[in-house]
């Protein structure tokens, strides 16, 4: 799974299945599932029941349903933390997450270096948008990893050159946003003082970055944010205007369908009954359909119920990984897994600003993988 995770999800979904069902047949015939450790549980099953009662009471209740299977991507997560028992286990999964991610990165800058014009890297995966999601976890976890890590690792620090610098070329400016305020989350529980040298730090890398990217940096410091005032600038510049017009949209089914939201996919058949001022742009609501933000998606999906139960499960990790920080000395060999950890949930949950991460199967596997790693370990066995 975690070799595969950024090539292929069908190698992916099917070794976690495979894993998932052993790992289940295995508790099952050896009787232990007293052992078995269910952190989170309770969270995550609040927000299932959130999202079954949502499909109960969806716009169309058979075009909602088939997508209760992506909660099934939840089982990995305990799947992780109960089979990887041992620290050496658990370290040479994120070795070989970020071998993976390093081969899969030298294979975008590959296509950039084939590409006769500018284009967006796309890796090894369908779209840049999920490319630039993995590397950016991926990238904070090593980076966790190098500065947290006992013994320190030096050889990391080439994967992570090479991560980062794919992951500007695919010009995903909400995982650049992600990214950079999982690195500062690092630094501040790393060495405060290296705040001074940031400021630094990023215009180095703007100056030497290439004229496209330094070019959607800057315009995204000129935003237009409706339709009209991008047309009165001529600017090429409408990812905000875009999405603006999408979190209006979904602020409008919302107060619609409050409690229980309208269904998984429910834009796709009521898009039509609100008035877009998009009608016939590629930023339409009809052609994206997606709100490209987590919380709005999630909350028209399935309500302040799905919303509320949701947000429940990143307050309830984040309680839980600032209990076990709490309790790690300084020069403990744990840290750069739970720092690692959080910082990576933190810069999914930023993106998800911007973008419907959490609706990314790709996106949402590898986190759970993530998230499970510091739950799991010799360390969590007596627990």
């Amino acid at each position: 799974f975690a070799a595969s995770s950024m090539f292929s999800i069908s190698i992916s979904q099917a070794s976690a299945g495979i894993g998932g069902f052993l790992w289940l047949v295995r508790t099952h015939l050896t009787n232990t599932w007293g052992k078995q450790r269910w952190p989170l549980g309770i969270p995550f099953l609040l927000f299932c029941s959130a999202s079954a009662l949502a499909v109960a009471n969806a716009y169309d209740i058979s075009y909602s349903f088939p997508s209760l299977k992506k909660l099934l991507e939840i089982l990995i997560f305990f799947w992780v933390l109960n089979c990887v028992r041992e620290n050496n286990i658990r370290n040479s999964l994120s070795q070989a997450l970020i071998a993976s991610a390093t081969l899969a990165s030298l294979f975008g800058l590959y296509q950039a270096w084939q590409a006769t014009e500018t284009i967006r890297v796309e890796g090894t995966l369908s779209t840049y948008m999920t490319f630039a999601g993995l590397l950016m976890m991926v990238g904070i976890l090593a980076l966790a990893r190098v500065i947290f890590g006992q013994p320190v690792q030096k050889l990391i620090w080439i994967s992570i050159g090479i991560i980062f610098y794919c992951l500007l070329l695919t010009h995903a400016r909400q995982a650049w946003l992600g990214l950079t305020v999982g690195i500062l989350f690092l630094i501040f529980f790393w060495r405060k003082k290296f705040f001074l040298f940031v400021p630094f730090i990023f215009m180095a890398i703007f100056l030497l970055s290439p004229d496209k990217v330094k070019k959607r940096v800057l315009e995204t410091t000129t935003p237009c944010l409706t339709y009209q005032e991008c047309l009165a600038k001529k600017t090429t510049n409408w990812e905000l205007a875009m999405r603006t017009n999408l979190w209006q949209f979904g602020w409008k089914v919302f107060k619609d369908y409050p409690v229980t939201g309208c269904g998984f996919r429910c834009v796709d058949l009521i898009h039509n009954q609100y008035v877009d001022p998009y009608p016939h742009e590629h930023g339409s609501v009809r052609h994206l359909r997606g709100m490209h933000n987590n919380f709005i998606q999630i909350a028209i999906d399935t309500g302040i119920l799905g919303l509320a139960t949701w947000l429940g499960i990143w307050a309830s990790f984040f309680r839980f990984l600032y209990r076990k920080a709490s309790n790690l000395k300084r020069d403990s060999s744990e840290r750069w897994i739970v720092f690692g950890s959080t910082a990576t949930v933190i810069a999914f949950l930023t993106g998800g600003f911007f973008e419907t991460n959490f609706y990314d199967s790709e996106v949402a596997m590898l986190l759970y993988f993530i998230m499970a790693l510091p739950f799991s370990g010799s360390q969590n066995s007596s627990e």
